[in-house]
């Protein structure tokens, strides 16, 4: 049976998400990852090893906006070579190591995390798929002042005939060793609204921000906040694919960038959401 969205919190979401394009932070956003997550898992036994890349084609000079304390982003490719196993049905656990190349440098570590993704029931037994998802990242003092972080945020989903709306909030993230290992924790989001136009394919639109501090909020401009158009698609019909095209809404965000994220493994008949 077709699940349609009730009107309230079709206007519930909605209202969310625009809260994305109407306030607007590295503070928050995890460079090294643009990547929207579903609620499903990817299955107990399963191995789906991916890569996220993202190249800044308009950034900022060392130390401003999306930079690192060290690097410009502008001109900066950087990648996630991530591996996911299903610890069971409704479990995942990953590792990722990111790496950069700065312009006109050479390819560096930057850094690395483990992170755990669940969910709570089986697809439509709840009004709203409902996960959860927590980490632990490390930095290199050369891409980040803050040299330990945790995160925690929630994961829903909402699918309605062709289209599925997902939202990554609150994500909660705490500084445990670094510059703000004494700062009250940030918040931030992610989410997602798609459309499948065929079998295999998916358009969607993608938005990151955050606000900072809880108790000090960082003023709009020197926020980061992106809207994200992406293309999920299965490429040359076997690797399950994410391009995007990444635009800066305000002055402390990079102006403009190029996201491709790919999956190596899984499922490919499975819907692609990233």
């Amino acid at each position: 049976m077709t699940n349609y969205l009730p009107k309230s919190l079709t206007l519930a979401l909605c209202a969310f998400i625009t809260v994305g394009f109407s306030t607007s932070a590295l503070a928050g956003i995890d460079p090294f990852e643009f990547q929207v997550y579903g609620y499903d898992t990817v299955g107990k036994g399963t191995l789906d090893p991916e890569l996220l890349s993202s190249y800044i084609v308009a950034g900022h000079k060392a130390g401003d906006g999306g930079s690192s304390p060290t690097y410009a982003s502008q001109g900066m490719m950087r990648y996630a070579l991530e591996f996911e196993y299903g610890l069971t049905d409704k479990i995942d656990f990953a590792y990722y190591l990111n790496l950069a190349r700065p312009d006109g440098q050479d390819l560096q570590y930057a850094g690395s995390k483990f992170r755990f993704r669940g969910r709570f029931a089986e697809a439509g037994q709840l009004p709203i798929d409902l996960g959860w998802y927590s980490e632990m990242e490390w930095w290199s003092s050369a891409f980040n002042d803050d040299q330990l972080e945790a995160e925690f945020m929630t994961t829903l989903q909402k699918n309605f005939d062709k289209w599925t709306i997902i939202v990554n909030a609150p994500s909660i993230e705490k500084v445990i060793v670094g510059a703000n290992r004494n700062a009250v924790f940030e918040i931030g989001w992610r989410s997602e609204v798609s459309y499948q136009i065929a079998d295999r394919t998916r358009i969607g639109l993608q938005v990151y921000g955050s606000p900072g501090k809880v108790n000090d909020v960082t003023p709009v401009g020197l926020q980061q906040q992106y809207v994200v158009p992406t293309l999920h698609t299965a490429l040359f019909n076997k690797v399950r694919t994410s391009i995007g095209l990444g635009f800066g809404l305000t002055p402390g965000s990079d102006l403009f960038f190029l996201k491709a994220n790919f999956h190596f493994g899984g499922d490919l008949d499975e819907k692609i959401y990233d």
